[in-house]
């Protein structure tokens, strides 16, 4: 187990067998090599691919059917965690 300092910058919006599971994006707050990152823009343009690719893959690994709909920034994500 290990415990990373991180600091949000947005959220991935997806379906996943029908349910509402939202996965947080973060940099770990350490680390050199990404901590100056602060919204999802400030990423490479790959990331956003890979990890819409990761999250379909590995779920179609499982026989599941997940549908990533959107990635939002942070403040839009919070807006809509906080009306839960």
């Amino acid at each position: 187990m290990c415990i990373v300092e991180a600091k949000v910058i947005g959220a991935m919006e997806m379906v996943d067998e029908k349910e509402h599971d939202d996965k947080i994006i973060a940099v770990a707050g350490n680390d050199m090599s990404v901590n100056y990152i602060n919204e999802l823009s400030e990423l490479p343009p790959h990331t956003l691919v890979e990890l819409k690719k990761f999250f379909e893959d590995y779920k179609t690994l499982e026989h599941k059917n997940v549908i990533v709909e959107q990635f939002m920034n942070k403040e839009k994500h919070m807006k809509l965690f906080l009306k839960v």
